[in-house]
């Protein structure tokens, strides 16, 4: 497992959260005061999100840190590390 494989869990992690709770790219963009086109950069993993950045999509989620980072594919990357 590689840093790669990480960011492509995170960026298809966030990708998944939107799309569960119907907001638009543009929405959610507004929502965490990140650019469209960051956002979609991240999503597509052409950009790799920072700690904050993840931070401010949390709270354009309106989830925690905690319930984004609660998921199978992050247990599984960290148990094979």
């Amino acid at each position: 497992m590689t840093n790669s494989d990480f960011n492509k869990i995170i960026c298809q992690r966030i990708l998944a959260l939107r799309k569960e709770r119907k907001i638009t790219l543009e929405k959610l963009a507004y929502q965490s005061g990140i650019s469209k086109g960051g956002l979609s950069e991240i999503e597509r993993n052409m950009k790799e999100p920072r700690a904050y950045t993840i931070l401010k999509i949390c709270s354009g989620l309106g989830i925690s840190m905690k319930e984004f980072f609660d998921f199978p594919e992050i247990e599984n990357f960290a148990n094979n590390l």
